[in-house]
């Protein structure tokens, strides 16, 4: 490694692996781990990035072809039975979905893609698609190799942790689209751009990191406080003088009765008086009741000195505590939103936990259709699309998520609406 300059730093990086110049993801080459570990232990990162991915999921995985029809672009939804085979043969709903996951968390995906058997009789096809685990996978090229990009990929065998030299690890080629039959296995890395970082994208959520971090602590301070905390209402003065007259009082009634006095006997006394004390203070059905003394003071050379007992409430600020931490929490909440591009009402509610109305979700629902599905859409999906290009050069038909548009009431006829409800 060189060292690091700044936080960023690690794009332009890589370190060596017997021959190959690895690139790191993330400063310390383990941004995927630290993505994972922040928003598992976060309270609502997982949820509006498993709604994201329910989102873009829709209806799964069809296949469609596209047309222009007065001069607008139309989707026609269309059924092969030798795609389809194909697709369930080696069950893409499950890689398709996993790749959702990946993209939502990370916006890059990686794919291992194998060679079919046919290529022996002059019939090459791509027989499968792999999904690849992102946190074991790295873009690397040959050391000393001309070009700045990537040509391999190295691939952990055992589950990543730090880096590629901790472990065993396999070396696949990068697939090449326009000759996919070269390589009986070879990676496709499919994910968003990103400003000055060559190989891998830098995910949105990489700017919310600390205040997810922030916002997870929150739930263990409050944790911590109740565990910890001293509830006290009241703070209770006594003076010296009147525990040193009760001593002389107990001290005289031992000798009175010919026995000896021990200092257990003002403990004792301490505790019956003081528990007294606190069930005026604490019981409730002592409402209206209340506790009365009498101040004495005393002249010591020039100085009044006041003695008598003080019952002082205690205002611990618990409410401004908890407000406090809840407001972080909140802020760091709409901050994940705002960076996810992920509208409140989307995930059953505005910021303030009541539900939006109808109309709202509906508007946030068709403006995420229209403008927050097609680039994830075509990331996730365009490997598949690949190996459909290379299977069947000749057809049209492209992998897509189906969606529903929503309607509202006033869009959708009486018997629609019992239709839906049915």
């Amino acid at each position: 490694y060189r060292s690091e300059k700044d936080e960023f730093d690690w794009t332009n990086r890589s370190y060596l692996v017997d021959g190959y110049e690895v690139f790191p993801f993330g400063s310390s080459d383990d941004l995927p781990k630290e993505i994972r570990d922040v928003v598992a232990n976060n309270d609502s990162a997982p949820g509006k990035l498993k709604k994201k991915t329910g989102l873009l999921w829709g209806k799964g995985p069809k296949l469609y072809a596209e047309r222009f029809e007065n001069g607008k672009l139309i989707r026609d939804w269309q059924d092969d039975k030798t795609i389809s085979a194909w697709m369930e043969d080696w069950d893409a709903e499950s890689y398709l979905l996993k790749s959702c996951v990946d993209y939502h968390h990370i916006e890059n995906v990686a794919t291992k893609l194998y060679r079919g058997k046919g290529g022996r009789i002059g019939k090459p096809s791509i027989a499968r698609l792999e999904h690849m685990n992102i946190n074991q996978a790295r873009k690397a090229r040959r050391a000393g190799s001309a070009s700045p990009e990537a040509t391999h990929c190295l691939f952990s065998v055992d589950q990543y942790e730090k880096n590629l030299i901790q472990g065993d690890y396999k070396v696949y080629s990068l697939f090449n689209y326009k000759d996919p039959f070269a390589k009986r296995n070879s990676v496709h890395f499919s994910n968003m751009p990103s400003f000055i970082s060559d190989h891998y994208a830098l995910p949105d959520i990489f700017g919310s990191l600390e205040w997810l971090k922030l916002s997870t602590s929150i739930p263990v301070i409050f944790k911590a406080f109740a565990k910890n905390s001293i509830n006290l209402k009241y703070h209770i003065i006594s003076p010296q003088m009147f525990w040193d007259a009760k001593k002389k009082e107990l001290e005289k009634l031992r000798a009175d009765k010919g026995e000896t006095y021990k200092e257990q006997d003002l403990l004792d006394f301490k505790k019956d008086f003081l528990g007294k004390v606190q069930k005026t203070l604490s019981n409730k059905e002592n409402t209206g009741k209340f506790w009365h003394s009498v101040k004495h003071f005393m002249v010591e050379g020039h100085n009044l000195l006041e003695q008598g007992w003080e019952i002082k409430p205690l205002d611990q600020k618990i409410k401004e505590f908890i407000e406090g931490n809840v407001k972080i929490w909140e802020t760091a909440n709409r901050a994940l939103g705002s960076n996810l591009g992920f509208h409140s009402s989307l995930g059953g509610g505005s910021e303030n936990g009541k539900s939006d109305s109808g109309s709202e979700q509906i508007y946030a629902m068709k403006n995420y259709l229209l403008t927050g599905i097609d680039i994830p859409e075509s990331i996730v999906t365009k490997t598949i699309n690949y190996a459909i290009k290379a299977n069947w050069p000749s057809t049209n038909l492209k992998v897509g998520f189906y969606h529903d548009h929503p309607q509202s009431e006033s869009e959708t006829t009486a018997a629609q609406r019992i239709k839906n409800a049915v």
